[in-house]
């Protein structure tokens, strides 16, 4: 955005200037051999004010729609309508989330003038104690207001100053959003009338602003939602691997040792049975088959505690944990795994670990389901301060309008995984060509 002045910087005219030669070429230059009535100079200026007032609303109404942050359009405005006004000097109080009351921002626009500059200095300081007389009314009021004969509402040596200033009138412009009061725009002015046109344009610019703010607070809203939305996500899935690792140990050490010692108990019984002289062979073909049942139930539980929370995950560490997974899946699914892991790489720490393995899962999981893949390949690398972990099918590969649906729940689980920790998950694919997953996940000191 061009054509900002400093405070204590002439600002320059920009496109209105350059519009206003042009009209007056125009009025110049028309064929004199025409009969047509030529305006008088006071008609010119009424209708080059009027243009400066249109060009100045949609210069705004732009600005406001294009800027990235509220503080440039303030700016822009505050220049713009003090150079067209010929106003002195222009002040924004902004309503700050610690304070109840406008208080005056860095921005705002000053004519180089010895006596505005100390009179400005002096209003910012009174500021600290007590809000300015314009502000005070504005925010009584919330509507604009134009105080005539300025100095005669003050006392004292700012009295004084605006005398010396030059200063005649004083206009505030409230800044609403949904009737909240958000921000002041402050005016001061050298001369006798303020045009009604051009004060009631003002105040539709203030709206516009109000809009812009009210488009941040929609933005600061929207993501301050996804951020508690994403601690949540994180939150669950922390609750959630906290019971598996629970579920675990308890299918793993209760389940499992009561259907060890069942066994034992069964042996020992068949055993007993086998060497006594009334042994009776149907009866030890029951308790063998229930032998093989209990044997049957103990490799349930380690494979079902051992897919709730791997122990050589939290033995041995990620990288291990992956060629483990990598094996058992193959024999699994009928997939070959290639796994490609250079030496010497760093592991994550715990929660990281758990995340890439998850997804590591997730993505194994769905290149069973829907792949059709005959071969895998997973590869880990170091890069700078990112541990890259990439999962390569051969299948069929994902349409891309399936990538970011709403239903797609285990793509989605696998990226927030990854955004909680700091990294990203990208995925690709082409038809017939496969799937490719890249986990990126930064490396803890």
């Amino acid at each position: 955005m061009q054509g900002f002045s400093n405070i204590d910087q002439e600002p320059s005219y920009g496109s209105f200037s350059e519009s206003f030669s042009r009209i007056s070429e125009d009025f110049s230059t028309e064929d004199s051999s025409q009969d047509l009535d030529i305006p008088d100079q006071n008609t010119k200026d009424e209708l080059l004010k009027k243009i400066s007032v249109l060009n100045l609303l949609q210069q705004v109404a732009t600005a406001a729609n294009e800027a990235n942050d509220v503080e440039s359009v303030l700016q822009f405005s505050v220049d713009r309508i003090c150079v067209i006004a010929d106003w002195k000097l222009g002040l924004v109080c902004l309503v700050l989330e610690e304070s109840e009351r406008p208080e005056y921002s860095s921005i705002s626009f000053s004519r180089e003038e010895k006596f505005l500059k100390e009179f400005r200095n002096l209003l910012r300081t009174k500021s600290k104690k007590q809000e300015s007389i314009l502000t005070e009314r504005v925010r009584s009021g919330r509507k604009p207001i134009l105080l005539e004969n300025f100095p005669s509402y003050l006392k004292g040596d700012i009295k004084e100053l605006s005398i010396k200033a030059g200063i005649k009138e004083a206009i505030g412009i409230p800044i609403l959003v949904k009737e909240n009061l958000v921000g002041v725009l402050e005016f001061y002015s050298g001369n006798e009338s303020t045009d009604p046109s051009f004060f009631e344009a003002v105040s539709h610019i203030s709206s516009q602003i109000g809009r812009v703010f009210e488009r941040r607070d929609a933005e600061n809203h929207l993501k301050t939602s996804g951020e508690q939305l994403r601690a949540l996500s994180a939150r669950l899935q922390e609750v959630r691997e906290e019971e598996r690792l629970l579920i675990a140990r308890e299918v793993h050490d209760e389940l499992g040792q009561l259907l060890t010692v069942l066994k034992i108990d069964l042996t020992l019984l068949k055993n007993n049975f086998q060497k006594s002289k009334v042994s009776d062979s149907k009866l030890v073909s029951e308790l063998l088959s229930m032998i093989k049942v209990a044997d049957s139930g103990i490799e349930s539980v380690q494979r079902i505690a051992t897919e709730l929370r791997p122990l050589i995950l939290e033995d041995l560490g990620l990288l291990e944990g992956i060629e483990w997974y990598a094996k058992d899946f193959e024999k699994r699914a009928g997939i070959r795994c290639e796994i490609k892991i250079p030496a010497g790489i760093l592991s994550l720490e715990k929660d990281a670990s758990i995340a890439v393995f998850r997804i590591f899962q997730e993505a194994l999981t769905n290149a069973a389901r829907h792949s059709k893949a005959s071969s895998i390949q997973v590869s880990c690398l170091e890069e700078g301060q990112f541990l890259i972990l990439k999962i390569q099918d051969n299948g069929i590969g994902i349409d891309p309008k399936k990538m970011n649906q709403s239903k797609s729940l285990g793509l989605i689980g696998m990226r927030e995984r990854a955004v909680v920790l700091g990294g990203e998950v990208s995925i690709s694919g082409e038809p017939e060509k496969g799937t490719s997953v890249i986990v990126k996940i930064p490396i803890s000191n």
